[in-house]
């Protein structure tokens, strides 16, 4: 008779546990001998996602409370319940060491709440200051969290709270925007920031922000800062330089012409190529990173088919077979650009 092999499974290890009264140490020995014990890092990385997300509910749900109970409590109580919150939550960081991803949640939890006692006590007071006070004074105060804490996600929240303060003073402050840029914020905060993004000049000093912060980001983990050494970060950060100057060269890529009615300028499709070139070069000879490689491709791809809508005078299903075929092949050569770079590297290792 010929030997069958049963497949190793966590059904299968379970059964034999059982039919031979395996206690559990002999059953998570067995386990681990069938090699069907999750990888450490598959763990780490899930403990750390988990608990990211475990602070965002908890922040967002004190955030829902008051928005809820806003009427029916006294601001003396609100202020108590934020700042007990947040000493609560600093108190847990320490107590759980800064370190630790139950300590790092606090911590970032502390640091929000710190915006939300900002907002309520501008509600309170009524003190008239401009929102993009309160997102540079929002800033500033958990600048020590971040020093102190020495975790990404704290730079993360700082670096966006930038991004808006730059924004809101742009806008409210330099050159507030009229017309249908105005008019954009009737559909929601994200479509006005994107559509007031579209000022080259704006878009212009937002890449400055974040290619800076991009660049400081990735000479730190080059010299060795060990909690600076994930990718996530850098990769969130670029992604918010190329989209600052994305919006403006696709929209000047399809208009006739640029003028300074539309806040349109040359500017940013030179600071497009510019970054593009960069990315292309530092991530693939100097930091080896295929997602933001693809991430440049993909914008470049996107510039590519605002010229073509420009250009490409068609009429029918003609234009639309010309797009499809455009677009197929520029996503086939972009995917075997990326595989060549990824055999490359994988022969160099």
């Amino acid at each position: 008779m010929g030997n069958s092999a049963t497949p190793a499974t966590h059904a299968t290890v379970h059964e034999l546990a059982i039919a031979l009264t395996l206690d559990e140490p002999a059953y998570h020995r067995a386990v681990e001998l069938a090699q069907l014990r999750p990888r450490p890092d598959w763990l780490h990385y899930l403990d750390r996602f988990l608990a990211a997300v475990g602070a965002l509910l908890i922040a967002a749900g004190i955030a829902a409370f008051f928005a809820w109970n806003w009427a029916d409590l006294h601001h003396f109580a609100k202020f108590a319940l934020i700042e007990a919150g947040i000493v609560a939550a600093v108190l847990l960081a320490w107590r759980l060491s800064i370190d630790s991803t139950g300590g790092r949640a606090s911590l970032f939890v502390a640091a929000f709440l710190i915006g939300v006692l900002l907002a309520v006590f501008g509600q309170v007071y009524q003190t008239g200051a401009d929102p993009y006070g309160l997102f540079l004074a929002w800033a500033l105060m958990i600048l020590p969290f971040a020093l102190v804490g020495r975790q990404p996600g704290l730079w993360l929240l700082f670096q966006l709270l930038l991004n808006l303060t730059l924004i809101m003073y742009w806008t409210q402050v330099l050159h507030p925007p009229s017309g249908w840029w105005q008019l954009s914020q009737l559909l929601g905060p994200l479509v006005w920031i994107g559509t007031t993004t579209l000022d080259s000049r704006l878009a212009s000093w937002l890449f400055a922000l974040n290619a800076a912060a991009l660049v400081t980001w990735e000479f730190a983990a080059a010299r060795g800062v060990p909690w600076l050494q994930g990718r996530t970060g850098p990769r969130i950060v670029g992604t918010l330089a190329f989209l600052t100057v994305l919006g403006p060269t696709g929209v000047l890529s399809v208009v006739a012409s640029a003028g300074e009615s539309t806040n349109l300028t040359i500017l940013s499709p030179v600071l497009f190529a510019a970054a593009l070139a960069a990315c292309l070069w530092c991530y693939q000879y100097r930091k080896a990173d295929l997602l933001m490689l693809t991430v440049g491709l993909f914008r470049l791809i996107l510039v590519i088919m605002a010229l073509a809508i420009r250009h490409l005078t068609f009429d029918g299903a003609g234009v639309l077979l010309v797009f499809a075929l455009l677009l197929v092949a520029q996503v086939a050569g972009a995917a075997y650009w990326l595989k060549g770079v990824s055999r490359r590297w994988q022969a160099a290792a």
